[in-house]
């Protein structure tokens, strides 16, 4: 059997094992429950600290449809339906996750903005989760502000940055901005006894 990583394995899957975020968490968990649906979420804070991790988990409350195949969104997917499964393993047509750093231009942005006109193929949603958002072109943020403004109901944008102030004042009006905080020394001590506690490591 082949070494996981202990980052990968221990990875958190639910709302219920994200370490370090309660308001975020807390505040999706209740917009779900509300059934609250925006068409653009934007996750900001440093590196590491769970920005596309929560984007994978928030794309599984979108498209879980829990183990009877009855279940609709839900802040507790359940981890065992195709949906779930296959987010997990990187293999959901239905969300897509992009590198603005290396798709910046007006081009790739429109050519992907086209794609998601269509309706999802597995899914309830499609789900883009764009990453560091900030380094798309002036003119590629111009054409995702006109699906921003007209979005499709089957589409979810969750874009993802560690510089906010980059991002024109139009796309941010048109979000709903959640700021991750960095990890307090004392949760990740706790996390990592926790993680040893159960890998059997002194």
């Amino acid at each position: 059997m082949s070494y996981q990583v202990l980052a990968r394995k221990w990875r958190p899957h639910d709302f219920d094992s994200m370490v370090g975020q309660d308001a975020v968490v807390a505040a999706l968990k209740h917009a779900l429950d509300e059934n609250r649906l925006h068409h653009a979420y934007l996750f900001t804070g440093t590196r590491g600290v769970g920005k596309t991790t929560l984007s994978r988990i928030l794309a599984k409350c979108l498209n879980c449809t829990g183990e009877d195949g009855k279940g609709g969104v839900t802040s507790h997917p359940c981890g065992k339906c195709e949906a779930c499964r296959a987010i997990d393993e990187g293999r959901f047509v239905d969300y897509i996750e992009i590198d603005a750093a290396s798709n910046r231009s007006v081009e790739e942005m429109t050519a992907l903005l086209e794609r998601a006109m269509y309706a999802p193929t597995q899914g309830r949603y499609k789900v883009y989760m764009i990453d560091e958002v900030h380094m798309l072109s002036t003119s590629a943020f111009n054409a995702f502000l006109k699906t921003l403004e007209e979005p499709p109901a089957h589409a979810i944008f969750i874009l993802a940055t560690t510089e906010k102030h980059k991002i024109l004042p139009t796309i941010l009006s048109r979000c709903q901005i959640y700021d991750f905080n960095r990890m307090k020394v004392g949760d990740t001590v706790e996390h990592l006894k926790y993680i040893s506690a159960k890998e059997g490591i002194t």
